[in-house]
């Protein structure tokens, strides 16, 4: 048995008809499978990708090998399939890697003792229709069971992953504040103290997620420029990358955005009164950066003294099978129905800035473009970077809060 390409006509999703190289191959009972050839755009090129393809092996040899068999040790520390992903750079974060593991336990007790060949679409979809899941974690499912195809190949069992379709994201975007909401949430009075009341208008001022947030340190800030290096985020459990998001070590997609002068002043007054050296982190609740549960308690809260959502009711016992983290969230829904949650104030930083700044010249600032910035305290490739951010872009934060 053995690959062999053609060309072949087929609709594109703007509904034109455009040819595409595909390859075929037919298995020891007689029946005959094609696949795309990814990003082939001449026969040279699709012969080269089959060649980068295990070669198919008979029916006999993939039956032997179940499921289980494959995915048993898949994300597992100091696994061969992690010692894999390793040396092919991809991601093996500890929190990646539970979640991953999560769905192949799931994968293993539901079809583990059946040939990864036998795994059909009409199998698979069927019963994702009826979990009762979110579109996102069926499509994450959907990610976890094609590494399995991936990881088929090194047990002599190759099998082509079917083409399963993606689900719908039913995940609903966070609201934006007004200007009459962001005065009346921005009040000293509703935050415990200072410190947190600068922790969120810096959110509100650079448009960061609440990871990049909690790992701000002093020297990240120039003051001269009026801008913010952001250059990596802190996990769940604190620990600090030296990358953005999407980046990597090697990558680290870092970016730089302009602070308003109200926001400076009060960074500046913080540092010198709790005489922050440049390695320092901006907030910290003993000595560490503020824990993610902590900064969300603080958020939900000044929007309850603000009167966005309802104060908590009385304690009551929770009821069977319902845990804590199912009662906070019915408690902290606000009034009018939106979803006002501290990625909320990124949002509406998006919106803001985008009065004053197109998208092309708003895009490096927010994180959203796949720009790469190497060694920002090189100060040839910083200056370099801080020519290409809009001159307007000064004016955009000083009116971020009018």
């Amino acid at each position: 048995m053995e690959y062999k390409v053609f060309r072949k006509t087929v609709k594109g999703r703007n509904g034109k008809e455009v040819r595409r190289w595909y390859y075929h191959w037919t298995d020891s009972s007689g029946k005959t499978h094609q696949r795309i050839c990814k990003n082939c755009r001449n026969r040279p090129e699709a012969e080269n990708y089959i060649r980068t393809i295990p070669s198919p092996l008979n029916t006999t040899s993939q039956e032997k090998i179940t499921i289980a068999d494959i995915a048993e040790f898949m994300y597992v520390p100091g696994s061969t399939h992690i010692k894999r992903r390793i040396q092919l750079g991809k991601i093996i974060e500890p929190e990646t890697m539970v979640d991953c593991r999560r769905y192949i336990k799931i994968i293993i007790e539901k079809w583990g003792e059946m040939p990864l060949r036998n795994l059909t679409v009409d199998t698979v979809m069927p019963y994702l229709f009826d979990l009762d899941k979110s579109g996102r974690w069926k499509n994450r499912f959907l990610e976890v069971l094609g590494e399995i195809y991936t990881e088929s190949a090194w047990f002599n069992c190759w099998t082509p992953k079917p083409e399963f379709k993606k689900f719908a994201s039913n995940f609903r975007k966070a609201d934006i504040f007004t200007t009459a909401e962001l005065e009346r949430l921005f009040q000293p009075e509703n935050f415990p103290d200072e410190m947190f009341y600068l922790f969120y208008l810096l959110c509100l001022s650079g448009g960061l997620r609440l990871g990049e947030l909690r790992a701000v340190r002093v020297k990240q800030i120039m003051f001269d420029q009026k801008v913010l290096i952001v250059d990596g985020f802190c996990k769940r459990d604190g620990t600090r990358t030296n990358y953005n998001k999407t980046g990597t070590p090697d990558h680290p997609r870092l970016r730089l955005v302009f602070l308003p002068d109200l926001t400076l002043e009060k960074l500046k007054n913080l540092i010198t009164a709790q005489n922050l050296q440049p390695d320092d982190f901006c907030f910290t609740v003993n000595d560490k950066p503020v824990r993610e549960e902590l900064a969300e308690t603080v958020f939900y809260r000044a929007l309850q003294k603000s009167g966005f959502i309802p104060l908590p009711p009385k304690k009551t016992p929770a009821k069977r099978g319902e845990g804590k983290q199912k009662q906070n969230k019915d408690k902290l829904k606000p009034f009018d129905g939106r979803k006002l949650v501290p990625h909320s104030l990124r949002y509406t930083y998006v919106s803001r800035m985008r009065r004053e700044l197109s998208a092309a010249e708003l895009q490096p600032m927010s994180g959203h473009a796949s720009i790469e910035m190497v060694d920002y305290y090189n100060r040839k490739v910083l200056d370099l970077a801080l020519a290409a951010l809009p001159e307007r872009g000064k004016e955009a934060a000083d009116s971020l809060f009018v």
